[in-house]
């Protein structure tokens, strides 16, 4: 059994730190059957070659894959008409040096507001990713259509103020399926607009349906998330680890 952690020696000046990290994966592994975006495609895949099959010497796979299914980044193009897109975003964004993980109680089809991050704005001011944790993904697999039609979601007035606030935030993270409830149209609409640069020229990446149920802010160090790089594509499904102090 492979394990989803790995453990290294870590020395980091930034943070002051120096001892063991744990590398571990925030991203959900792509699977057929899978919650999606309602009435969207999820994913296939259909196998090419197989090792001893017809003289074949290699297993190789055709995938078919919605670029917002599973864990996966919007870009600027996503809501913004003259956003660019992802593969255009600059390297740098996708590193995140000083995260902050932010707990929020959310039962389906509710928003995040303004007043639930009041208690860590100084936290918020120097940092460049909001890790939004509600425990939605606890019912990822137990309840996907609950999860999928009735997940939380982000209030466009949060949205406006976290991009004409905090102007060092790069991404946002969360652990439910969307920046907008599915239940709540205009809503969702409105506060991708915000986070994607329509209406202000700082855009703020939405990394949505990943899982933060194991970390701990207080040994959190850098977050990484690689989208994959496709040309004239809005926006991708991503590899996202944490690197934690042990």
């Amino acid at each position: 059994m492979i394990s989803r952690d790995f453990c290294r020696p870590l020395e980091n000046p930034r943070h002051g730190f120096r001892g063991i990290a744990m590398i571990q994966f925030l991203s959900h592994p792509i699977r057929k059957g899978d919650p999606g975006w309602p009435n969207s495609p999820t994913f296939e895949f259909e196998q090419t070659s197989q090792i001893g099959v017809n003289g074949q010497s290699a297993n190789t796979y055709s995938l078919h894959l919605f670029n917002h299914f599973s864990s996966h980044m919007d870009g600027p193009n996503h809501f913004n008409p003259t956003g660019i897109q992802l593969y255009e975003v600059p390297a740098e964004r996708f590193v995140y040096e000083s995260p902050v993980l932010v707990d929020v109680t959310l039962g389906p089809d509710e928003l995040i507001t303004i007043e639930d991050i009041k208690p860590y704005e100084d936290r918020i001011a120097n940092s460049d990713a909001i890790l939004f944790r509600t425990h939605f993904t606890k019912i990822r697999s137990s309840d996907p259509e609950l999860y999928a039609s009735h997940g939380p979601g982000v209030s466009p007035e949060l949205c406006e103020y976290i991009v004409k606030q905090f102007p060092k935030l790069k991404a946002v993270g969360l652990d439910f399926i969307s920046l907008a409830a599915y239940q709540k149209g205009s809503e969702g609409v409105l506060a991708h607009q915000w986070m994607l640069g329509n209406f202000h020229e700082h855009y703020v990446l939405i990394i949505e349906d990943l899982n933060f149920e194991n970390l701990v802010q207080d040994h959190l160090q850098t977050v990484i998330a690689l989208p994959l790089r496709v040309a004239e594509v809005d926006s991708a499904p991503c590899t996202v680890v944490a690197i934690s102090a042990r």
